[in-house]
């Protein structure tokens, strides 16, 4: 009944495996080779034309947008809702799926394309390289890609990527010394659509961001405690795209390290 078009590197892919895993439903794996450019194939751009994973298709129904696809796993997948019954905390739910989605997945890109993916892509010919760049549909996405790949870390993009990562860890840290979970008492969509992006800091080698968060890096130990995180995510991911990500050029560390520092001594200055 249910496919999923997805690849085990990407946020979008984890965030759904990880509501399937949750929910306890089944469904036929489909991975999509996104290094090797599958999802600018014709076959799959008519399923979805933003040339992106995952995409669910559910019986007839073509499904596109992971957080979309996330809600719709909870409506159809039965008890043990993954939502909040209260209207605020539905609302917490939703504030973290929208930030998500309209800041924090550009940003993650961003920097993960700034560090461990850069040098393989630009060992490639350039008309390789240039191709794949002109395929990515949104023009600032494609704009922001070439940039990353040129400059790394020195990109201004990447300095505010991790300056939105940052603002979040620190949200988070607030909300978590509240409660156990990012909307309520209990794991919602929320924690699962978050999980990736605060996972993709530690695959980067970004620990150091992490560290300077107490509630958050509590709150991923017990996102890794859940059956689902081995289910729907460790299991997926081999070490050696782990370690791939977390592969630096000359200077790399250093640059990030003054960055973080930077920030860090605006933060306290103004408070």
């Amino acid at each position: 009944m249910y496919t999923l078009f997805h690849n085990p590197i990407s946020t979008c892919s984890q965030k759904v495996r990880w509501v399937f895993s949750e929910k306890g439903i089944d469904y036929t794996s489909r991975e999509i080779d996104l290094l090797a450019g599958e999802q600018h194939a014709d076959w799959y751009i008519k399923l979805n034309p933003k040339h992106v994973v995952p995409t669910l298709v559910h019986d007839d129904a073509v499904l596109c947008e992971s957080s979309l696809i996330m809600m719709y796993l909870d409506d159809v997948g039965g008890a043990d809702r993954l939502a909040p019954d209260d209207a605020y905390g539905a609302h917490q739910m939703r504030s973290w799926m929208h930030l998500i989605d309209h800041t924090i997945h550009n940003e993650a890109a961003i920097v993960t394309f700034s560090l461990g993916p850069r040098r393989i892509i630009n060992e490639q010919p350039a008309e390789v390289r240039d191709a794949s760049i002109s395929r990515i549909v949104d023009p600032t996405a494609r704009a922001q890609r070439r940039s990353v790949l040129d400059h790394g870390v020195n990109a201004p993009e990447f300095q505010t990527a991790i300056k939105h990562f940052m603002k979040m860890l620190s949200d988070m840290d607030a909300a978590l010394r509240k409660s156990a979970w990012l909307a309520g008492d209990g794991v919602t969509l929320a924690d699962g659509a978050v999980l990736p992006y605060v996972l993709r800091l530690e695959h980067l080698g970004l620990d150091d961001m992490l560290i300077r968060h107490a509630a958050v890096s509590d709150w991923l130990a017990r996102m890794k405690e859940r059956g689902s995180f081995d289910d729907a995510i460790a299991r997926w991911i081999p070490d050696f795209g782990i370690a791939f990500m977390k592969e630096r050029g000359p200077g790399d560390q250093e640059a990030i390290q003054a960055l973080l520092t930077s920030l860090e001594d605006k933060k306290e200055a103004a408070c």
